[in-house]
């Protein structure tokens, strides 16, 4: 069947050529050899840089986070508030065309039989972004990025101390922030993101610990909307069912929801794994728990998801609030 290409836009970093979803993002599931192996995606991460997320779906090892700024074998888990380790049998290459896989003893990317799901990101304006900073626990800091757009969505990870994940969602505003770890309802408090705003150009922190330890390293991934490509947003729950319009034109291939007035999980599809008229598997980014296969949380729908309200996820219960973010 062929795939529709859907146009992200032009590269200035790719001099003018103009690229499309498949370019910047992909989906891939594979079975682990234990065996060094290469996952040929299309992604040019050697050149462009960008982040691989990978967790076993049919198992509890921890999803690990790799990006292309802190190098191969750095990642960090997402359930738990660590500092980042490093292992060179898990991930080991960033490619022009994927990433590299080494001969993995641990269980967490390569191991024999297991079963894995991944996704990568690349960086590109006005789609995702790295950046790499030191903290140093002054409120008002800013911190330059190259996203060319507004960061709707933000994750920040001290990676030398165990401090928690801290996330930015425009839905959410200036003054109020969510853990990446945790299933917790949103917080409030000027001294994360100081009450401002992120632009085009730069974010502004607080001088909360988890954002900026004074001599800390960090590590911030920024995710926008592109019409027709991603969409940060928000609803509210009605109790039933609901579609998510995200302005796509055949539906949505990731899909990541987390209820905020409440407590809830960070809860992931994809279309590798199933987005269907039927039970969808499913994994929580806070915690290490398989793939849940037994109920029919989202559906699909050409302009972007729909949301049922089953008490496995509890996505879309009568009042509640949820943030999400889709690819198309």
């Amino acid at each position: 069947m062929a795939v529709e290409r859907k146009l992200l836009g032009v590269n200035p970093s790719g001099g003018g050529v103009s690229l499309d979803v498949d370019d910047v993002f992909s989906i891939n599931v594979y079975t682990g050899t234990s065996v060094a192996k290469t996952i040929t995606n299309g992604i040019d991460l050697a050149g462009e840089g960008g982040m691989v997320w990978i967790k076993r779906s049919d198992g509890t090892p921890d999803h690990n986070l790799y990006d292309t700024n802190r190098g191969v074998g750095k990642y960090l888990r997402t359930s738990i508030a660590h500092a980042a380790n490093t292992n060179a049998t898990y991930l080991n290459a960033f490619n022009a065309d994927g990433f590299g896989l080494g001969a993995d003893i641990g269980g967490y990317a390569n191991y024999n039989t297991f079963d894995y799901a991944s996704w990568t990101f690349r960086k590109a304006p006005t789609f995702f972004d790295v950046v790499s900073y030191t903290g140093n626990g002054v409120a008002g800091r800013t911190v330059a990025h190259s996203l060319g757009a507004v960061p709707e969505m933000m994750w920040v990870k001290c990676t030398d101390f165990a401090y928690d994940w801290t996330v930015y969602h425009k839905s959410l505003g200036n003054t109020k922030y969510l853990r990446l770890n945790e299933d917790q309802s949103e917080l409030t408090t000027d001294g994360v993101w100081d009450n401002t705003t992120p632009d085009d150009s730069e974010f502004t922190l607080g001088d909360g610990s988890v954002v900026s330890a004074n001599t800390n390293l960090f590590i911030a991934y920024l995710f926008t909307s592109l019409a027709g490509v991603s969409k940060v947003g928000s609803y509210t729950g009605n109790g039933t069912n609901q579609t998510i319009a995200c302005g796509f034109s055949a539906g949505a291939r990731f899909i990541l929801i987390k209820r905020t007035d409440a407590l809830g999980d960070w809860y992931v599809w994809d279309s590798s794994r199933g987005i269907i008229a039927g039970n969808d598997p499913h994994l929580s980014v806070n915690t290490t728990a398989g793939e849940v296969t037994s109920d029919d949380s989202v559906d699909p729908a050409n302009s972007g998801f729909i949301v049922n309200q089953v008490s496995a996820t509890n996505i879309n219960v009568s009042s509640g609030t949820y943030i999400f973010y889709a690819i198309a």
